[in-house]
Formats: structure tokens, C-alpha cells, sequence
């Protein structure tokens, strides 16, 4: 019995890889989210918004389960300085759960621990076709044309994964909140990263502490 291998088999494996190949990152932008919860410390003059599922919001789906998967919380703040005083948020403040004080994550280890798996990629190579051949009854094919696709979708994966974990670094990092100073009367946009299993209310405090002065 003959049987004829045509692109249309092609087509389907191809299909069926794609639901795994790699995904561009989408940026969180915290300064373009709309922020449905807010906590004011009075005492403080001191406010926060935040936005647990920036990267959900931005259709970053890969991230999102490897935040899931680490126990991570990459959250999008905005913070308003109502006080007199210039602050410092990574040394002036801090960031509470409840009665308990939150140490958040450097945006570097977050980011390492989110990002996609590269050279996993390289087992495309492995995905090569051959188009057009017919299978005798032994099962040897003949007259087959081999298409040596593997290597390319292997490629492109790579590159596109690596791009995309380059940009999303490059975004926790600008957006650090922790390295943000707030002028008096001003607002910070930022990102804030939290190795939590729960997305708690979020409040900020001052430290007890003089605070920077101009």
C-alpha cells in the first residue's frame, strides 16, 4: 500500500507546535494602568495603588505561569507623596501585608526566576520534514523531499524568547520602585516584586527615621 506524505500533514504538526513556541513580552507600563486599590497612611501622607496582575493584564502568559509557579507577585504601584518632605522609597519606606512587613524581591532575581527557558528551544532542530514521498508495503518511503525545518523554528524560538526576557528585565529594572525618589506633592510609578503566595491589601509607611530634606 502506497501513501502520499503532502504539506497538508506539515500544516497540522506545524500547528500543533505552535502552542508551545516562544512568546514576545508585552511591557506592564504602570504609569498607563488604571489602579482599583488604594491605601493612604494619614500619619504618613502617604499613599499606594496597586495592580497585582499587570502582567495577566498585558496577555503575558508564559510569565505569568512561571510568576505562579516561583511564588512571585509582580505588581505595578503608584505611590502619591502628599508630605512636605523629599522621600526615598527604597530607604525612607516600607511596604506592609497586613501587620507584617513585606521584604520585596531585587528586580534581577525576579527576573531570573520568570523568564522563559532558551535552549529548551533547541529540540526543534530535532523537527525536520520530509514532503511528497510514498511508503511501500515494507514501510521504506522513496521519492520523499527533506526539508530541513528544524533548525529554523529552533532559531526563531530562541531569538524571539531571548528578546522577550531581555525586555521584560529591562522593565522591572527601570521600573524598580525600590530605587525611586518622590518629590513632595509628586506621584512614582513603578514596579514592585514580592515573593507572595497571596495578593494581600498593600499599605506603605515611613521609617521612623529622618528622611531626606531640599
Amino acid at each position: 500500500m502506497k501513501k502520499s506524505y503532502t504539506l497538508l500533514g506539515v500544516g497540522l504538526a506545524l500547528s500543533t507546535l505552535l502552542g508551545s513556541c516562544a512568546s514576545s513580552y508585552r511591557s506592564i507600563r504602570p504609569e498607563t494602568l488604571q489602579y482599583n486599590f488604594k491605601e493612604t497612611s494619614p500619619e504618613d501622607n502617604l499613599s499606594i495603588s496597586y495592580v497585582y496582575d499587570g502582567l495577566a493584564l498585558r496577555n503575558n502568559k508564559k510569565y505569568v505561569k512561571r510568576e505562579t509557579r516561583n511564588a512571585i507577585k509582580i505588581v505595578a504601584v503608584k505611590i502619591e507623596n502628599n508630605s512636605a518632605t523629599k522621600i526615598s522609597v527604597g530607604q525612607d519606606c516600607r511596604f506592609m501585608m497586613g501587620d507584617r512587613v513585606l521584604m520585596p524581591m531585587e528586580p534581577q532575581v525576579a527576573a531570573k526566576l520568570i523568564k522563559q527557558p532558551v535552549p529548551i528551544y533547541l529540540l526543534y532542530a530535532l523537527l525536520n520534514f520530509s514532503v511528497g514521498g510514498t511508503q511501500d508495503p515494507s514501510g521504506n518511503v522513496s521519492g520523499a523531499t527533506f526539508i530541513p525545518t528544524g533548525p529554523f523554528i529552533a532559531g526563531g524560538n530562541m531569538i524571539v524568547a531571548s528578546s522577550a526576557n531581555a525586555n521584560m528585565h529591562k522593565e522591572l529594572i527601570g521600573n524598580n520602585i525600590m530605587a525611586k525618589s518622590i518629590d513632595p506633592g509628586q506621584t512614582a510609578f513603578g514596579i514592585l516584586c514580592l515573593r507572595e503566595t497571596t495578593s494581600g491589601p498593600l499599605k506603605i509607611v515611613l521609617n521612623k527615621v529622618a528622611i531626606h530634606k531640599e
